[in-house]
């Protein structure tokens, strides 16, 4: 059994990490599956519909080829949000929206939940390349470590 899954993490990751051109190329579900299973989440996070991924980030839908968001109830600002932009300009386009939302939503929740504007600044918020990554959950370090993996 602990073999079977050594292979299968292994062979995910080669095909997560596969090389292009120089650059890493991932699959974004993939990612968020791992996340969704490994990270330390208070909440049960759903995927949104990609049509409301540019309004809730601020983004044009132009700026990315491929995104993923998971979000949890209202009531906590856990989240996964993985995007592959369409160049390195996109991408810092991305870093900077996502970034801007971070702060936005640590002003909300520190009066009204201050537990999660603390998930909030601890968030993983990283551009690799053409891909940004956010991850708002308990155990920050330990999301970084799974994001370490693919990007």
């Amino acid at each position: 059994m602990k073999k079977t899954v050594a292979l299968i993490l292994a062979a995910c990751l080669l095909l997560g990490l596969t090389a292009c051109g120089g650059k890493k190329e991932m699959d974004g579900q993939t990612l968020a599956d791992d996340l969704l299973a490994n990270a330390d989440f208070t909440d049960s996070l759903s995927r949104l519909d990609d049509q409301v991924v540019p309004a809730l980030y601020g983004l044009d839908a132009g700026d990315y080829t491929d995104c993923v968001v998971y979000c949890g109830t209202a009531a906590t600002a856990e989240e996964i949000a993985i995007f592959q932009a369409v160049d390195e300009a996109a991408a810092g386009r991305i870093l900077t929206a996502a970034e801007a939302r971070v702060a936005s939503r640590i002003e909300t929740y520190k009066d009204y939940g201050p537990a999660e504007a603390m998930k909030l600044e601890d968030a993983v918020v990283r551009q690799s390349g053409l891909y940004v990554v956010v991850v708002v959950c308990s155990d920050a370090a330990g999301a970084e470590k799974i994001v370490d993996q693919y990007i």
